[in-house]
């Protein structure tokens, strides 16, 4: 049980520098702590939401912690919660950089992963079926992070407003 908690450690440290990294990068580390809240925030939202439904119910990853409570909030509030606050420091960006940022995100994580095992999917795909699946997979839920944000946090995305430009 130790190994299962020390790779969840490591997945969620890893995407702790990848965060930090690329704030210091876009020199936006003033900005770090409240979008941290927020982004746990949504995390939680999201991470409790996808992982019921997509997760559980229809079978789509499982976790080699389990479903429990326990687990299940940890993931949503580090995993999902860095990954929203990574795609929140995004909101000046056009949407090819939103793209390339969240598919460098979704490598780091999957890299990661496969090193330090906490979730597995669980569907018989095969290699560009699954890479498929996880780009549609980790932008879209880039881009509902982005609207959540948007709308109950008014961090405004460039490429949101955009959008509804005339």
């Amino acid at each position: 049980m130790f190994e299962l908690w020390f790779n969840f450690a490591v997945v969620v440290f890893t995407q702790l520098l990848l965060f930090v990294a690329y704030a210091y990068y876009t020199k936006r580390l003033a900005e770090v702590l409240p979008v941290l809240g927020q982004g746990v925030i949504i995390g939680i939202v999201i991470g409790l939401l996808s992982d019921l439904i997509w997760g559980k119910f229809f079978g789509l990853w499982s976790y080699t912690l389990g479903f429990g409570v326990l687990s299940l909030t940890l993931t949503a509030a580090f995993v999902y919660g860095f990954f929203a606050t990574n795609i929140l420091l995004m909101r000046r960006v056009r949407l090819v950089h939103f793209f390339a940022w969240t598919m460098v995100m979704m490598s780091v994580y999957e890299i990661t992963n496969h090193f330090f095992r906490i979730w597995t999917y669980e569907l018989p795909l095969p290699f560009f079926g699954l890479l498929m699946f996880l780009i549609v997979g980790y932008f879209g839920t880039a881009v509902f992070v982005a609207v959540m944000g948007h709308v109950f946090f008014r961090r405004r995305f460039f490429f949101i407003d955009n959008l509804f430009k005339k």
